[in-house]
C-alpha cells in the first residue's frame, strides 16, 4: 500500500516545494526506496502553475535537489482526501485545511510538531515555535536556514515514517 505524504505551505513555491524536493532526495537516499511513499506539495492560497521563486530553486541546488519543474498547486479536496498524511508549516495552514476539510483533522500536523511527537516536549510548549517561518521575500541566506530547518525536521519524520512502515 502506498502511503501519501501532503506538504502544504501558503504558495507551494517555497516550504513546501522544498520540503517536498528534501523529503524525495531523503527517500531515494535511503535504502528503503520502493513504491510505498508518494510525496506531494500544494498551497492554501497557490497560484496554479507558477515556479518555484528563484530563491528555493537556487538553495535547493546547492543540495543537490532540482525543484525548477516544480509547478504550484492549490490545495483541493481531492488531494486532502488521498493524503495519509498532510504535513503543514504554520498554524494557518492546518486551520484552513480543518476548517475547509473536517475530515482531514486526524491527518494534519504541523512539520515541527510532529517531527517531536514521541519526545520530551516543554510543558510551556508554544504553537508558534513549531512553525516555520515563510522565506518569500527574505534573502537567500533565510532560505538557506528554512532549508536547514527543514531538512533538520524532516530526517526526524522520515525515521518515524519507515520504522512504521516497515
Amino acid at each position: 500500500m502506498t502511503m501519501t505524504i501532503l506538504f502544504v505551505c501558503t504558495g507551494n513555491t517555497c516550504r513546501s516545494a522544498m520540503a517536498e524536493g528534501i523529503f524525495k532526495k531523503m527517500l531515494i537516499e535511503s535504502t528503503e526506496v520502493d513504491n510505498r511513499f508518494n510525496i506531494i506539495s500544494a498551497g492554501i492560497s497557490a497560484l496554479q502553475g507558477i515556479s518555484p521563486t528563484p530563491e528555493a530553486i537556487k538553495v535547493m541546488a546547492e543540495q543537490d535537489i532540482d525543484i525548477s519543474r516544480h509547478i504550484a498547486i492549490q490545495v483541493q479536496e481531492d488531494l486532502v482526501k488521498k493524503a495519509d498524511l498532510i504535513l503543514v508549516m504554520s498554524n494557518t495552514h492546518k486551520d484552513h485545511i480543518i476548517t475547509k476539510f473536517t475530515f482531514a483533522q486526524d491527518k494534519i500536523h504541523l512539520i515541527k510538531e510532529f517531527a517531536q511527537i514521541g519526545e520530551f516536549i516543554s510543558i510551556q510548549k508554544n504553537s508558534e515555535n513549531y512553525e516555520i517561518v515563510d522565506p518569500l521575500g527574505r534573502t537567500i541566506e533565510f532560505y538557506r536556514i528554512v532549508a536547514k530547518e527543514l531538512k533538520e525536521n524532516l530526517e526526524k519524520i522520515l525515521d518515524k515514517i519507515l520504522e512504521e512502515n516497515n
